[in-house]
Parts: structure tokens; C-alpha cells; sequence
């Protein structure tokens, strides 16, 4: 193409008034470099040629300047930009305001359009006009919104470039294409675009939502200033939207029910995940639509049961509170699981349930038998004579029994007859499964506790169904009454570790951190000082305790308690300011102090419980089942090391005041009413019955061979010495010389005494001190090395000089009974002081017996000599 063909003239006279000595030189390069670049290409010639004709302000008129941006793609890279920039050049030289028409300006940063135009015009106008209004919003920063605008733009790019048929869709009808919200959220899911974090789909929403209101348009719900997108959700159901907006305005998620806001806020906006989830993947679309939430307890909870195997657990105890809320009612296990037999706790509100799940596995008859049998039971229970506890622990064992031993034995019997086969063929099923029972306990394969409930349970259905009870194959208690009490010492607590219980417990108390955990704390208090059961410790009603005035102006009361297993007999304890330092205060402190406030309501049967508390504003009654876990909890965060058990509590005070009182049975019976039978079965621990036994015979045997003298089984130990007490090899002696066992040693040696003329006031039968009421210790190494030195050498001489013949049973069993005081003496020693005992081991060690004992050993030298 020759040069005459081309003139530029006419562009160059309609920039002559705007050029300057500034911009001359410029000016007519970038002229230069246009008539070059258009020579190189005949279609931005004939392009051009309406600027040539007309001047610069042709590049002013509609979108001109934009069409030639797009044309000059047929150049090349270099050329492009330099034939875009003479264009510019020419504008600004006539108007130095503008930019170039595929260019927005976002926070001070460009973003070009000019790709966008060239892969479709329909498509870059949307883009470019939707960053135009993008950037005319006022609700965020301009850092954010040009953070918005580049994560569109690369949204946009990966759908492109990861899905033809969406970057056809988009090219033909512009960002109109994605139809809708959802719709939109659709392609980012089927393409597979790398957005983990949904950054770039939230990014291109807001601008189509700004851009195209009426197509794009967001549902919200805002909870405590917290904008929840429920667009998706509104798209599948209307209604649960609505529904979900007037739960949001509920006391509980508003912070009307002491419910911590960010908590209960996560919790709301986490069940809108679970419902857009549960929502998305199920098929029956149309009850979503028209009911919402309701849709969850239609077809007896088949929403629910999907929900359950589609969500993770935690998700799916959330949804069940969350749907709770909007029926106004809690939904339960059994409401939604068909195999579930429930039990309703009226003490506590609460239902408990049995799984008989596996048996409507084996035998669909079978369960609707016992289904049916569980539904009379529950019906006639007013008029039994056993609880809901009971009942429930019989259909417990009931459900073990029957599938562990009627299937497979007893497939055809139990197909035929149901619960009837027991007594069929004269009992031979019942018979049956009796042997295998007794077998199983007798083999040490059960317990024997475990055996006799089920004979119990089988007795109990068949008398229900009015089938005959055939005694056979009986279990035997004797050998459990003999060994059952053979358990471990850490049945009992230390007094090491109940000083440690009730220091964590004293700290917990003036923490004061809730009214949950201080009325757990005292709860906690109270039983360790009365060894009361943990049922009817919490069953304790107001109406219960009673103030009792007494003439001495002093305060009492009287506290009536309720054993379930007493046969719901009741025994009333009179407490007053002396009973084990005060119980009578913390139990009105817990009544007046801590529960008063709370007790100010309806009447129902919370707040008639002496244990109550607040939370949530709801007012709740400690749980028997759950109390001492609880208080295990709240020791254990406190730093306590030692667990919390209710029964080893009883059974400590038991065995303490039995070590009492073991010679009056009814101060006993009167302490912790119930019989001696029941101390002996359920109690007594067999270390105690050692002890005791070893302690009554070692003070028989002792009074026997200290004739005349008081023997005393009470072991007293000083933590410094007294100089005013006797020095003994053993230890010290508070005896002033002028009483029975003074007299009494003087009796016995008075012709020794004669013979030496010699007489002394004081007793001097060494040997005997550690029985003697006279006898103290002091918790330091040296006294514990006279003890060491007298049981370790004195004792083991007098063993081995025990004559081999018949009758020598008192001598050994006197010699038992001192080796067995000696340890009982160092046991005490250890609870004040542990390190004296180590170091009194230590100098026994290191230096053998004592020089105290060296008068009493007559064959050490001779074995010095020897070895």
C-alpha cells in the first residue's frame, strides 16, 4: 500500500489548536507511528477512515475508541500497545481527563476490560458496567472493593477457561447467564473451580448483585449483627427462611436467656449450613418447598433419619436442639428411632432409653411382643410396687437375656410362640437357660450379681404372662458372702486423700465461679460429712428440713430423707451446731443462701428441691446420675488428684464409725440406719476385719502376759519431744511413777529389788511399753530408729528363742501381737511425718540397732563373732 493512499492530515489540523512546545514533539511521533502501524493493516485502515475524515473528535463519539481498541488485536503484541497508546495520546491531547473506554478505575488501580470486549462485546459491557457500579458503592472501603473486583475477575477467568460451554453461554448472552443466585453457586460447584474458600464466588455474587439487583438479589438474616446468606435456602424453600428469620428474634438467640451471643450466634449460622446440606442432598424437594422445617417430623422423622446419616454427629445433636426450638418442644431419641423403648424420669424430666434394635433384627414378633408388653408396663406402673428405675433396669436386662440366650438356640420356639416358649414343653427353655446362667457364674464367666438379676428378670416376665416359674438350677450366696468383701485397699479412701477431697473442695466453694458447681461443691461437703446416699441426698425437698426450737436457745433441725432402696422407708437425722462440724450450717446455707433466690417461681417441682440452680434461666435439680461425674469434673480442674466416689465415701464412714462403736451395734444402727447385716454385706471392707480381729486378740493376749496392767490398743504420737516425759528404749513415758503399772512392776520385782537393795519408783518392764496408755512416740528418725531397732533385733531374738514344743502358741502369738503394734505404731508415724520414718529406716541401715537395746540383746556380740 502506497503512501499517497493514506492522509493524515485532517487528524493532524484537529490537534493543531491543542498542540504546545510540550507536547510538538510528541504529537507528531505518535502521528508517525499511527500512519506507520496503519499502513501494516488493511482493516484498521478502512477502520480508521471516519477518524481520518472527521479528526480526533471522531474518537470522542460513542464507543469509537473502543471498537478500534478491539480491532488493533490483529497487530502484533508491540504493535497493539503502541497503536493503543497513539490513540490515547490524541485524546488527551484535545480533552487530558479521560481514560481509555476499556479501562475502570477501582481505588486508583485500572482494571482492563479490553480482553473481556475482544472475547465477546455483550460480555465486556456487562463487566465494565458492573465495576462501574461496583465502585459506586458506598457500604465498603475502596481497598475492599477493589480486593472484590480482582477476585471477580479471576472467578470469572477460571469458568472460562475450566468450562467451554459456560464461556460460550457467557459470550452469547453476557453475565445474564448464570439466570440466578442459585444458579450461579451451581457453575462454581459443576466446574471445579479451585475456590476453597468460596473468595472468588462470593466476590463475583457481590457484583452481580449490585449490578443486577432484581436477578441477583441476596436473602439474609441478620442475628446479632451477623449477616447469615440463606439465598440458596430460599431458592429450595420459601418458608423455611421465614421460619429461620423468627427464630432468629427468639429470646435464646437474642441473649435473653443468659445464652452467650457469639456462641449462640456460631450455633444458628451452623445449623443454616446443616439445613442447606440436608436440603441440597435429599430428593423429595417438594415437601422442602412447601413446609420448611415442619417437613423434619413428617413420615414419623424420615427427614430427620436422613439428616442423621448425612450429617456428623455433632451437626446432628445441633439440628435436634435447633428443631426443637421451633416445635416449642425437645424432640427425643425415640421419637425418630422405631427401636427405642423410652423411660420417663419425672424426678429429673429426662427420658432414658433401651436400644432393642438387634432383637427386632432376629425376631420382628418377638419385638412387637415385648414392644406391647413394654407399653402395659409403662400403663400399670402407678399401681406397682417397684419404680421407673426398676422398670427400666428389667427391660435392660431383659433385652441382654433374649439375645444372648434364646438366639439361635431357640429360633423356631421363639417364632412360634414369642415370650411363650419359656414355659413350653415343661419349662425346658426356662430350664435351660437357667443351666447356662449358673454355668456362666459358677465359671467365673458372669458375676454373681449379674446372674441372679437375670433369674430375677425371667421370674418377673413370666409372671407377667402368667407362665409357671419352675425353681431350678438356684444360685448359691455362700461363697459370695465369704469373698465378696476380699477387695482391693483402694476400696476405702486414705485419710491422705480425704484431707485432699475436702481441701479441693473448700477452694472450689470460695471460688464461687457458678451456681452449678457451688451447689455441686456443697453437695459434695454434705455427703462427705454425712455418708449419705447420693439419691436421696438429691430427692432432699424443702418441705423436708425442719427447724426445731430448743429451750436452750440454741438451733436445730431435723432433716427427713427418703432410701428408694429401703423400700422408700424414711429416716429422719436431727442436726444441730455440733454434728460433724456443723453439716446443719451448710445445709442452710445451701437452702437460705444459695437456692433461696432461685426458689422464687411456679411451685413445679425444681424448685421445691433443696439442690437447684440456675442456668440459662431456667432453674434445674441436680441429677443423681450425673452429680458425681460432675464433681469429679470441677476437683479435677481444680487440680484434685483424687477421684470423687460417693460409695467409697459410705463405705469410709461406715467402717469409721463401726471402728467406733464396734461394741454397741445400735450406736451404729442409730449413725447410719441400717442393720449390721447390711454393714457386713455391703461395707465392711476385709482389711478392717483383719484389723479389728487382730486388734481385739492382740490386747487378749497381752492382758494375759502383762498381768495387772491396763493395755490400751490407742497410739498417741508427739510431733516434738517433751523433756518432761521418761526415756524409754522404746520411746516416752507419761507415767509419774505412782500408779497401777508402776505398782504393778514393783510387785513383780520386789525380791529382785531386795536382793540389790536397791528400789526404784519407776516402771522399768521396757518390753510392755507399747501396749501401756502411758506409751508415746515422737515423729522424728530417732524414735522411729528405737522402734526399728526393737522389732528388727529385740522381737527377732525373742522369736528365735521360743522353745520348739507343744503349747508354745501364747509365746508366739505374744510376740505376733508386739511385731504387728510396732507396724501399726510406724503407720501413724507416717501420716504426720513420712520423712521420718525414711531416715529413722535409714540410720537402722547404716548403723544397726540402737545403743538404747544393746542391754537387751544378749547373743549380738556372740553373732558378731561368728560372722
Amino acid at each position: 500500500m502506497s503512501d499517497s493512499v493514506i492522509s493524515i492530515d485532517v487528524l493532524r489540523q484537529s490537534l493543531q489548536s491543542c498542540i504546545t512546545d510540550n507536547n510538538k514533539k510528541k504529537v507528531h511521533l505518535h502521528l508517525r507511528l499511527f500512519n506507520h502501524l496503519l499502513k501494516s493493516s488493511q482493516e484498521l485502515l478502512l477502520f480508521a477512515k471516519p477518524l481520518l475524515t472527521h479528526g480526533v473528535e471522531r474518537l470522542l463519539q460513542g464507543d469509537y475508541w473502543l471498537q478500534f481498541e478491539i480491532k488493533s488485536q490483529v497487530l502484533t503484541h508491540e504493535d497493539e500497545v503502541v497503536f493503543r497508546r497513539c490513540l490515547m495520546h490524541f485524546v488527551r491531547t484535545v480533552k487530558s481527563d479521560v481514560t481509555r473506554p476499556s479501562i475502570v478505575r477501582i481505588n486508583l488501580t485500572y482494571i482492563d476490560c479490553l480482553a473481556w470486549y475482544r472475547q465477546s462485546e455483550a460480555l465486556g459491557k456487562d463487566i465494565s458496567e458492573a465495576l462501574i457500579a461496583w465502585d459506586t458503592t458506598e457500604h465498603l472501603a475502596p481497598r475492599t472493593k477493589l480486593f472484590y473486583a480482582q477476585n471477580a475477575m479471576k472467578g470469572l477467568r477460571d469458568i472460562c477457561k475450566a468450562s467451554p460451554e459456560w464461556a460460550l453461554s457467557l459470550n452469547t448472552v453476557g453475565l445474564k447467564a448464570f439466570i440466578n443466585t442459585f444458579e450461579y453457586r451451581q457453575v462454581f460447584e459443576k466446574t471445579e473451580v479451585a475456590d476453597k474458600h468460596k473468595v472468588m464466588e462470593s466476590s463475583l455474587l457481590a457484583l452481580l448483585s449490585v449490578y443486577l439487583p432484581e436477578i441477583f438479589n441476596t436473602h439474609i438474616i441478620e442475628i446479632n449483627h451477623k449477616i447469615i446468606d440463606v439465598t440458596d435456602l430460599h431458592h429450595v424453600s420459601p418458608i423455611c427462611v421465614r421460619q429461620l428469620a423468627a427464630l432468629a428474634k427468639m429470646p435464646k438467640y437474642t441473649g435473653g436467656k443468659e445464652h452467650d451471643l457469639k456462641s449462640v450466634t456460631q450455633r444458628f449460622i451452623g445449623c443454616v449450613f446443616s439445613l442447606k446440606l440436608v436440603f441440597s442432598k435429599q430428593n423429595n424437594k417438594g415437601i422442602c418447598l412447601s413446609e420448611g422445617l415442619d417437613a423434619f417430623k413428617n413420615n414419623e422423622y424420615s427427614l430427620l433419619l436422613f439428616s442423621k446419616g448425612t450429617l456428623s454427629r455433632f451437626r446432628f445433636n445441633e439440628l435436634l436442639l435447633f428443631l426443637g426450638d421451633h416445635y416449642k418442644k425437645p424432640i427425643h431419641r425415640h421419637d425418630y428411632q422405631l427401636h427405642l423403648f423410652p423411660f420417663y424420669f419425672e424426678k429429673t424430666n429426662k427420658f432414658r432409653t433401651i436400644d432393642f434394635s438387634t432383637l427386632a433384627g432376629l425376631s420382628k414378633h418377638l419385638f412387637e411382643q415385648v414392644r406391647t408388653f413394654h407399653q402395659v408396663e409403662l400403663s400399670l406402673l402407678p399401681e406397682k410396687n417397684y419404680s421407673m428405675e426398676t422398670l427400666h433396669t428389667r427391660f435392660n436386662k431383659l433385652n441382654r437375656l433374649l439375645v444372648k440366650y434364646l438366639f439361635p438356640a431357640f429360633d423356631k420356639e421363639v417364632g412360634e410362640l414369642g415370650l411363650a416358649c419359656l414355659s413350653t414343653d415343661n419349662n425346658r427353655i426356662q430350664k435351660l437357660i437357667f443351666q447356662q446362667i449358673q454355668s456362666s457364674v459358677q465359671a467365673k464367666q458372669m458375676s454373681l450379681r449379674t446372674g441372679t438379676s437375670y433369674f430375677e428378670v425371667i421370674r418377673w416376665v413370666m409372671g407377667a404372662s402368667g407362665q409357671q416359674v419352675v425353681e431350678a438350677f438356684g444360685l448359691s450366696f455362700k461363697r459370695y458372702q465369704r469373698h465378696a468383701k476380699r477387695t482391693r485397699i483402694e476400696d476405702l479412701y486414705t485419710e491422705g486423700e480425704l484431707r485432699e477431697l475436702v481441701f479441693y473442695i473448700e477452694s472450689g466453694i470460695k471460688s464461687g465461679q457458678s451456681s452449678q458447681r457451688t451447689l455441686a461443691l456443697y453437695f459434695a461437703k454434705i455427703q462427705l460429712k454425712t455418708c449419705w446416699n447420693t439419691a436421696p441426698l438429691t430427692d432432699i425437698e424443702v418441705s423436708d428440713i425442719t427447724e426445731i426450737a430448743l429451750p436452750t436457745a440454741k438451733k436445730s433441725i431435723s432433716v427427713l430423707v427418703q432410701k428408694p432402696r429401703k423400700g422408700y422407708d424414711i429416716d429422719c437425722y436431727n442436726l444441730d451446731g455440733r454434728t460433724v462440724n456443723s453439716v446443719m450450717r451448710d445445709i442452710q446455707t445451701v437452702k437460705n443462701d444459695i437456692t433461696q433466690p432461685i426458689r422464687e417461681g411456679n411451685g413445679s417441682l425444681p424448685n421445691k428441691c433443696l439442690f437447684i440452680y440456675r442456668e440459662k434461666a431456667e432453674v434445674y435439680r441436680l441429677d443423681h446420675k450425673n452429680v458425681i461425674s460432675y464433681i469429679n469434673a470441677v476437683l479435677k480442674g481444680l487440680g484434685c488428684r483424687v477421684s470423687y466416689n460417693s460409695m467409697r465415701i459410705r463405705k469410709n464412714g461406715a467402717n469409721h464409725i463401726y471402728r467406733k462403736v464396734a461394741k454397741d451395734m445400735r450406736a451404729y444402727e442409730s449413725h447410719m440406719r441400717h442393720d449390721f447385716d447390711t454393714f457386713i454385706k455391703h461395707y465392711q471392707r476385709i482389711d478392717e476385719i483383719k484389723t479389728q480381729q487382730t486388734l481385739h486378740e492382740a490386747v487378749d493376749v497381752m492382758q494375759r502376759y502383762f498381768t495387772g496392767r491396763e493395755i490400751s490398743p490407742e497410739i498417741k504420737v508427739l510431733m516434738i519431744d517433751d523433756a518432761s516425759l521418761q526415756k524409754t528404749p522404746t520411746g516416752e513415758c507419761a507415767s509419774a511413777g505412782n500408779d497401777d503399772e508402776a505398782e504393778q512392776y514393783q510387785k513383780e520385782h520386789r525380791a529382785l529389788q531386795k536382793k540389790t537393795n536397791t528400789k526404784s519408783v519407776w516402771c522399768s518392764d521396757f518390753l510392755a511399753c507399747i501396749w501401756c496408755k502411758h506409751f508415746r512416740t515422737v515423729a522424728d528418725p530417732e524414735h522411729v530408729w528405737q522402734l526399728l531397732s526393737y522389732r528388727d533385733y529385740v522381737l527377732v531374738d525373742m522369736s528365735a528363742s521360743v522353745s520348739d514344743i507343744e503349747n508354745n502358741e501364747f509365746q508366739t502369738d505374744a510376740i505376733q501381737a508386739l511385731h504387728d503394734r510396732v507396724g501399726a505404731i510406724l503407720t501413724q508415724v507416717t501420716l504426720k511425718n513420712k520423712a521420718a520414718v525414711t531416715k529413722g529406716q535409714q540410720l537402722l541401715n547404716e548403723n544397726g540397732m540402737h545403743p538404747f537395746w544393746d542391754f537387751a540383746i544378749t547373743s549380738t556380740n556372740n553373732l558378731g563373732g561368728i560372722l
